[in-house]
């Protein structure tokens, strides 16, 4: 993982070696729960829901090797209850979309990438 890099393809390549089509499917899990959990970040949800948002989006970051992320997503689950902090959520939810944008563009570069090689006839891995 570069500095830059918002995936950690060390450890995704630990789960899925260099097998792109499951590569493939693993971002596309991220991205569904991406889809299904960002128009839900608003700072006003309930203890409960705010807790299932940010604990799901941990996970799939964890599961792409999205580290930073997984870590923003940590810190917004423990502001619930008496860790409820005026303005903290509203941060917590710029990070997260923050950290989310780049780690599209990163899979969009791969992606990219997968369907270059395709092109020319080589192999795809991740």
């Amino acid at each position: 993982m570069t500095e830059e890099s918002q995936i950690d393809f060390d450890h995704l390549r630990q789960y899925v070696g260099d097998d792109a089509a499951l590569t493939a499917e693993v971002f596309g899990l991220f991205k569904n729960q991406v889809d299904l959990w960002s128009p839900q970040m608003q700072a006003d949800l309930d203890d409960d829901s705010w807790s299932m948002m940010a604990h799901s989006l941990k996970g799939t970051a964890r599961a792409i090797g999205a580290v930073q992320l997984a870590e923003i997503c940590e810190t917004a689950e423990s502001l619930i209850g008496e860790g409820k902090r005026p303005g903290a959520r509203a941060v917590a939810i710029d990070k997260m979309e923050a950290s989310i944008g780049q780690i599209m563009i990163e899979i969009s570069r791969w992606e990219y990438r997968q369907t270059i090689l395709k092109m020319k006839g080589e192999t795809p891995s991740s």
